[in-house]
């Protein structure tokens, strides 16, 4: 063992604690904490960590981390995104909310210094002031960040690994009927929400993308618009516009004052920037109480349910549903899907023509010997030889 290596035991408040003593591959002196003897860290359990950072030291150079704080590494995370993983322009924007409520926490913690009990008790925190969903997202990015620290040799291990996860709740989705869909439209009074409202449900587009939409990405010749702007590559996508809609788009592409190509489609009425999402939301509320629709549905994600839903009833496919939501796979596009309570009639009978062939049946019952012989169990007039009824 190398000299000035070595176990170190220390007494203090909370009992006995077992650290390692070791040089790193420049030569400097490096103290680690392996844990309590409370928590069931034994001096054997020590030996064999200093062992463990002694070959890391001799057989891959290892050199103790730079001492940044969180908030430090963190902030240089988020900036470098774009370029070195590729971000959208929009991720760094979502990521720099959640990175404001981690630093109120772990800001200006040593990155190395953050343990799981740490996390736990962040998590723990959090949940009494956010929803459980919002909790996740903060420990998705803070597993991402540590993950980047520890590719780039700057923290060993990742303390969101094995960190109880809170339970989010299962949405209760309103999907509008097609009925409720047509009142709720009539019951608009002003024009660009309406608008707003049909294009979402009739293209099923998340509500940042609608809000980037320019009128290059409208083709009305084509009758089709280009996302452009997504979270994903499989989100920029083209979709095929329904002719109601169309027409709607036409008019008010030669009606608006910011009718240029690089003109938002929806914005403000007079400055033209982009459309706050929260005057549609208060359109929207007002319209679903005119057409007496009182259950509450969410402005934007509901009516992307809703259309993805109503999509499937009238018949679209599959890949077709999957490409015009923008998911990856079929099953995130499943998670959309709400078809409880909804028949599909013409399903059934397509099924029924290609296993029964066009047979009837009747059910079988015992009749007495006066009455009426019935009729035979299968029509012979739709006899096909290759099935053996």
């Amino acid at each position: 063992m190398p000299s000035g290596a070595g176990v170190i035991e220390y007494r203090g408040k909370r009992g006995l604690v077992f650290r390692v003593k070791y040089a790193d591959a420049d030569g400097r002196q490096v103290m680690e904490t392996v844990g309590r003897e409370s928590q069931g860290v034994t001096r054997k359990q020590a030996e064999a960590a200093l062992r463990e950072r002694l070959v890391k030291v001799e057989r891959k150079g290892w050199r103790r981390p730079a001492r940044l704080t969180f908030r430090e590494y963190a902030g240089e995370w988020v900036r470098a995104g774009p370029v070195k993983r590729g971000w959208k322009p929009a991720t760094p924007v979502r990521y720099r909310a959640v990175l404001r409520r981690l630093n109120e926490t772990f800001g200006a913690m040593p990155l190395v210094a953050i343990r799981p009990r740490d996390v736990a008790a962040y998590t723990t925190a959090k949940l009494e002031k956010y929803a459980a969903k919002t909790v996740n997202l903060d420990l998705n990015v803070l597993a991402d960040i540590f993950k980047t620290a520890i590719a780039e040799e700057v923290a060993e291990t990742n303390p969101v690994s094995g960190v109880q996860r809170p339970k989010v709740r299962r949405r209760k989705w309103k999907i509008l009927t097609p009925a409720e869909v047509t009142r709720v439209a009539q019951a608009f009074t002003d024009g660009q929400a309406q608008l707003i409202f049909l294009t979402l449900v009739l293209t099923g587009v998340r509500r940042f993308e609608l809000q980037a939409l320019r009128w290059r990405d409208v083709d009305l010749v084509l009758s089709s618009i280009r996302i452009a702007e997504s979270k994903s590559e499989e989100g920029e996508r083209s979709i095929a516009l329904a002719p109601t809609l169309a027409e709607a788009l036409w008019q008010r592409r030669r009606t608006s004052a910011f009718r240029g190509d690089d003109e938002l489609v929806f914005c403000h009425p007079e400055r033209g920037s982009r459309i706050d999402h929260e005057w549609y939301a208060a359109e929207f509320r007002k319209a679903l109480k005119a057409a007496g629709v009182t259950e509450y549905v969410r402005p934007f994600h509901d009516l992307r349910h809703a259309s993805l839903t109503n999509g499937v009833v009238a018949g679209e496919q599959p890949l077709e549903l999957m490409a015009r939501a923008g998911h990856r796979s079929m099953s995130t596009t499943r998670q959309y899907l709400h078809l409880a309570g909804i028949t599909f009639p013409e399903k059934a009978a397509a099924l029924e023509q290609h296993l029964l062939a066009g047979r009837t049946f009747y059910p079988t019952e015992q009749v007495s010997a006066d009455a009426a012989a019935p009729e035979p169990l299968v029509q012979a007039s739709a006899h096909r030889a290759d099935v053996p009824f």
